[in-house]
């Protein structure tokens, strides 16, 4: 049995992961080798979709797509490919949406911010498939190691004590399956993964993920600051708030932080070379 005080000590150094820069051969074979098992996957009809296990979680629960999903049936910008990502049971299936995402990050943001921080840090190593590996089957799969998992646990250990209904490892492993099918719906032509620009490399996985930390920062700065200045309401600023909306709109609810805000909000987690 892990003495998680050990554990979380360690996670600060575990943790620790350079900042990510471009398009690299690795997490391109990744997304990729994703986007083609995933066309393969079982398809049924409108209102009877075919599941496709993933995986089990550490913690019992299933990891699964229900394929396909809502927006291969509509009509405006229709996503032949698109597959609903589901983490629990088949009797009682729950997909997080991402105001459930946004809530579970941030309402450990005011309680404790170095396990906020820590949250965001398993996150964006998602976002670039940094513990994202082949298992037996040469399938790529979310396989963190041991020390990894083992921060994974004991930092739900702990969130636990303040809020029991939490699940990061359920948390992380929808995360992963809602970036994959992103790059499903985002990167496939005539039946092939493609990803024939530089520039839109980050659309999909990287994009989708990468919001999942700035929404989340970004808000908690502000409820941060607007609590800090509760006993003089003159002088809360609402420029934060105002930058949240405007990222959105302007990317169409893409809110991708700057490498330089990584670098400060995930310090001293994420570091530069």
């Amino acid at each position: 049995m892990v003495d998680c005080n050990e554990v979380l000590k360690n996670c600060n150094e575990v943790l620790k992961t350079q900042l990510q820069k471009g398009a690299s051969d690795e997490l391109l074979e990744k997304r990729k080798k994703r986007i083609e098992e995933a066309l393969r996957f079982d398809s049924g009809r409108d209102g009877s979709p075919a599941k496709n296990h993933i995986q089990y979680l550490p913690n019992g629960k299933e990891a699964f797509f229900l394929k396909p999903g809502k927006e291969a049936f509509r009509k405006k910008n229709l996503n032949p490919n698109d597959m609903k990502p589901i983490v629990g049971s088949s009797k009682d299936e729950s997909m997080l949406s991402f105001d459930k995402i946004f809530e579970n990050i941030l309402k450990v943001s005011l309680h404790d911010e170095d396990s906020f921080k820590k949250i965001l840090v398993l996150i964006y190593r998602l976002a670039y498939m940094l513990d994202c590996t082949e298992n037996e089957d040469k399938r790529i799969r979310y396989l963190p190691s041991k020390e990894i998992a083992d921060c994974i646990d004991c930092l739900d250990t702990e969130i636990k004590k303040s809020f029991p209904d939490y699940d990061l490892w359920g948390l992380l492993y929808f995360l992963d399956l809602l970036g994959w099918n992103e790059d499903v719906k985002y990167h496939v032509k005539n039946g092939e993964p493609v990803f024939n620009e530089k520039s839109n490399f980050d659309v999909g996985r990287i994009n989708t993920l990468l919001s999942c930390i700035g929404v989340p920062y970004l808000a908690y700065q502000f409820v941060k600051h607007v609590l800090d200045n509760k006993d003089d309401p003159k002088k809360i600023e609402h420029v934060i708030l105002v930058d949240i909306i405007q990222r959105l709109l302007k990317s169409r609810g893409i809110c991708k932080p700057k490498q330089k805000e990584i670098v400060d909000w995930l310090k001293p987690y994420v570091w530069k070379p």
